[in-house]
């Protein structure tokens, strides 16, 4: 964990992407924002954006601030969600092009990219892109915490901290010890 706070402390900007391990399917509701709380305490001080492909609405339950969080699957509390017939997608995209305006200023910077129980499921919008991201960012360090995903590209392996463990859970316990 020390090292996971150091990349973090030692960057310019912080990248977070939220996988459905944080979801009610995966972990408790209390448990969730906990472990949303927890990142908050840990990326304070930096600039950072979060994605998130949970539909829930519990990140915005936690002291994350909502101005850097991006929904592109929707919202089930506005009735919105990327599995509907009627999914209107202009909902988000406001957000999701000043995501993208903020994500290209990254370039050239050290980019702390935090991925927290992110799957399969809608891989183009977290994993695959994060990926990118650290690919073409040298300066870009990747933390993939998943309970069966952890494992990074061979292209960026030495710039990753693969942790396979519930990234709820795990953020639980380590704030435990602060």
């Amino acid at each position: 964990m020390e090292e996971i706070l150091k990349k973090i402390q030692d960057a310019d900007m912080v990248l977070i992407g939220f996988g459905d391990e944080f979801s009610q399917k995966k972990a408790k509701r209390e448990e969730i924002i906990r472990a949303y709380n927890c990142v908050n305490k840990m990326i304070q001080g930096k600039p950072w954006f979060a994605v998130t492909v949970n539909t829930d609405d519990l990140i915005y339950e936690s002291g994350l601030n909502r101005f850097f969080i991006v929904a592109p699957c929707g919202s089930e509390a506005a009735g919105n969600v990327v599995t509907m017939e009627n999914y209107d997608e202009s909902a988000y995209l406001p957000q999701w092009q000043y995501y993208l305006n903020w994500l290209a200023v990254t370039i050239g910077k050290k980019l702390c990219i935090l991925e927290l129980g992110v799957g399969m499921s809608y891989p183009s919008v977290i994993r695959m892109p994060f990926e990118r991201t650290a690919m073409f960012n040298q300066k870009a360090d990747l933390i993939r915490v998943h309970s069966k995903l952890a494992f990074a590209p061979e292209q960026i392996a030495d710039r990753c901290i693969c942790i396979s463990k519930n990234p709820v859970d795990f953020l639980i316990k380590i704030n435990k010890k602060d």
